[in-house]
């Protein structure tokens, strides 16, 4: 008996242990997983930089898979387009008697044969080569064509950064000043009950407060196009603070710009490509000319009393009409490769008038900007000093310290309106010219 009981409570203890051991090994899971959550929140709530959305942006865009698959299946028509064609079997009966002692023996007329032919048109080396060649070309177009993508993609998740980033920071500046005048409103209000102060100062304030909200929703808006904007390339993560990032010197970027000649953009390399293309039209149009030569062979079986037949023959196309046909082809092919010479011209002209006049507004904003930043934000600083010392020693109304306030408010908006026109130009001049002599996550 005892020794059942002890045999029972060993049991009961080992139970418990196995309890206690599921107990911790849970605990140890749970935490685990709530460290993973935290890590994935985490990492969900981190600042989305520039080069994080430019990275995520071509990761997961449509048209740049759509491009590369594009010039996947030109290269395999490339390599079909360089095979010689299928041959052709060909099996069938000759000469069977439709009537008569004979009719429908296949073996007692001795003109009724049982054939079996294989034909193959012979495509010669040149013109193969020269297919696969304007296939490979014909890739490189959809190549240069995935870059222009690339190019707008970057381009336009770029200045939908920048928009964001900017009216984020014009959100801040105005509800500072916002939570000031509110601040502002409950001091004169009080004023007004002791009597330091008039019923028109708090007037002011409340039509001034009135006008920053405004602003504020105004901004807030912009904030949220941008972020709509950023939605279409970047799912979910578009919403993710933006990170504030440091942009290059005045200098380096103006000495890239300086340097650069407008003659190798995206655009251009398209419009180079075609004309590599047409070249290869026209090579395959003349190679055309000659006709493909044809040869086939056949063993024809007749009855027992006959002999069986071996035939070969050679069969080649004749070029009747190829003032009006071949020549025809090769005159247009040649015309479409001076279109193609005469449209890259054109282009290179263009993208050096386009680059000149975005440079020249791109320095014009930095100047500007600069300019502002050296002469008016001191000055409207200086102003609202003199407004407050003139409104503590009773010289000035409320007013006048208002303004002077609203002013500084606005000169610091206007810079950073300033700076936004900078980046948009920025992130055109940087991915459209400056996209191989750049970093990507370079900002103006």
């Amino acid at each position: 008996m005892s020794m059942h009981i002890r045999n029972r409570d060993c049991c009961v203890c080992a139970e418990r242990h196995r309890c206690s051991a599921h107990g911790v090994a849970a605990a140890i899971l749970g935490f685990a997983f709530v460290l993973l959550t935290a890590s994935a929140a985490a990492a969900g709530d981190a600042p989305l930089t520039l080069a994080d959305a430019l990275r995520l942006a071509e990761a997961r865009a449509p048209a740049l898979a759509a491009s590369t698959a594009a010039a996947s299946a030109a290269r395999d028509l490339g390599v079909a387009a360089g095979q010689l064609p299928n041959p052709v079997l060909s099996v069938g009966v000759e000469n069977v008697p439709a009537d008569g002692p004979d009719a429908f023996s296949l073996t007692r007329d001795f003109m009724t044969m049982r054939r079996i032919a294989v034909m193959q048109e012979y495509v010669s080396q040149d013109k193969r080569s020269a297919r696969r060649e304007r296939a490979e070309r014909e890739a490189l177009r959809l190549e240069s064509e995935r870059s222009v993508a690339r190019t707008e993609i970057r381009t336009e998740v770029t200045s939908a950064w920048y928009d964001r980033s900017y009216a984020r920071r014009a959100g801040a500046l105005l509800q500072s000043f916002d939570d000031e005048l509110a601040m502002q409103q409950r001091v004169v209000e009080a004023q007004v009950r002791s009597g330091k102060a008039s019923a028109g100062d708090v007037l002011a304030v409340r039509a001034m407060q009135v006008q920053v909200q405004d602003q504020v929703r105004n901004v807030r808006r912009q904030q949220e196009a941008a972020t709509l904007r950023l939605e279409r390339w970047l799912g979910a993560d578009a919403r993710r603070p933006t990170a504030d990032e440091p942009g290059p010197s005045a200098t380096a970027a103006s000495a890239a710009l300086a340097a650069h000649d407008a003659q190798d953009t995206p655009p251009l390399r398209v419009l180079e490509s075609q004309l590599a293309l047409s070249d290869a039209e026209v090579t395959v149009a003349e190679l055309d000319r000659r006709p493909n030569l044809s040869w086939e062979v056949a063993y024809a079986l007749r009855g027992p009393s006959y002999s069986n037949m071996l035939s070969v023959s050679v069969s080649v196309p004749l070029p009747l009409d190829r003032v009006d046909r071949e020549d025809r082809e090769v005159a247009a092919r040649l015309a479409q490769r001076d279109q193609a010479r005469a449209l890259l011209d054109d282009a290179r002209r263009r993208e050096h008038a386009n680059f000149a006049v975005l440079r020249g507004d791109w320095q014009t904003l930095r100047e500007r900007g600069e300019a502002l930043e050296r002469t008016l934000l001191p000055v409207t600083r200086q102003r609202l000093a003199v407004q407050l010392a003139a409104y503590r020693s009773g010289q000035v109304g409320l007013t006048g310290v208002l303004e002077a306030r609203r002013a500084e408010v606005e000169a610091k908006l206007q810079l950073l309106d300033l700076k936004r026109d900078a980046a948009r130009l920025w992130a055109q001049l940087q991915h459209t010219y400056l996209a191989s002599a750049a970093d990507p996550g370079v900002q103006p």
